[in-house]
């Protein structure tokens, strides 16, 4: 279990995270949900230890962050947002430096190189990697001494479609083996990929954690909304769309479309629209899925995202 208890931390002496408490258990996936500069990131390197606490403490597994920190931080792995990796030495050799930190046995290390799928990149320099390798070698690294708690930093952003799904099946799959698995987004509709799982989503903001809830209660909130299709012909797809039933308007960006379920009307809609003859520059839902949660769940103005 990680259990972290009112902890404040920062940079210098102003904080930017303030009484932060969450427990997250065995085979359960915890989500800090927030806009940009809202704290997400100064809160999980508070929690992996990076930075100080200037307040609280942080239990991993029972061992206190604060008075045994070698000890508790060889039982969590964190993957910071971006590709951390020394670009100017190998593939092993970034992993080799990191078992000696944790005392693993070097053969982990072709296991690893296998399992990822970075074996004939072995010798490599880091840095000649695509984005999604460095980002597979980062995640290989976090994951070397086999931590029982392992977070990501914002873990989707900057990657190809094929990478983030071979993420999102690594993700569960830690959490069907009972890891505990922390990730912090700032997309709402990213959830809706791990309501199969045991999910609690807090949303944090001015360094402050203001609701928290399981993710079954909020999976609606990413349906039930406006999209903008911004067509050739905004005349002839309103025609063809409310003659199908749909809820549609037109306004100066395009025709306004309500969807019941983004991710599976959408890309019906789009193959409607092409089959007679409409193309389609963009499909964008017409308020951030994260301005709805704060209408809908919290009440106070959304941030501007």
């Amino acid at each position: 279990m990680l259990e972290v208890e009112n902890i404040s931390a920062g940079y210098g002496k102003n904080n930017v995270i303030n009484d932060i408490s969450f427990t997250v258990k065995k085979g359960e996936l915890y989500v800090l949900l927030g806009p940009n500069g809202s704290g997400k990131t100064t809160t999980f390197r508070a929690v992996s230890g990076v930075i100080p606490l200037s307040k609280g403490r942080v239990i991993i597994e029972g061992i206190d962050l604060n008075r045994e920190p070698e000890l508790a931080k060889r039982k969590l792995g964190y993957l910071p947002e971006g590709e951390r990796v020394y670009p100017n030495i190998s593939v092993y050799k970034n992993l080799l430096f990191f078992a000696k930190i944790y005392d693993v046995d070097r053969g982990k290390i072709d296991v690893v190189l296998k399992e990822f799928g970075l074996e004939k990149y072995k010798n490599s320099p880091a840095g000649y990697l695509s984005r999604g390798m460095r980002k597979k070698l980062a995640l290989a690294r976090a994951l070397l001494h086999d931590p029982e708690v392992i977070i990501f930093d914002e873990p989707f952003s900057n990657l190809d479609m094929s990478t983030v799904l071979r993420l999102r099946d690594e993700i569960k799959k830690m959490i069907e083996n009972d890891k505990i698995i922390l990730f912090s987004t700032h997309i709402l509709s990213e959830l809706q990929y791990f309501e199969d799982v045991n999910c609690k989503v807090a949303f944090i903001n001015e360094g402050r954690i203001i609701l928290e809830r399981e993710l079954e209660e909020l999976a609606g909130s990413v349906n039930n909304i406006l999209v903008v299709f911004r067509v050739t012909d905004k005349t002839r797809a309103m025609e063809v769309l409310t003659n199908l039933g749909y809820d549609v308007s037109i306004e100066q960006s395009g025709v306004v479309v309500r969807v019941s379920n983004y991710h599976k009307e959408v890309p019906a809609i789009l193959k409607i629209l092409l089959t007679h003859d409409i193309t389609v520059y963009e499909a964008r839902p017409k308020e951030s899925p994260v301005e709805r949660f704060y209408r809908d769940f919290v009440d106070i103005s959304p941030p501007n995202i």
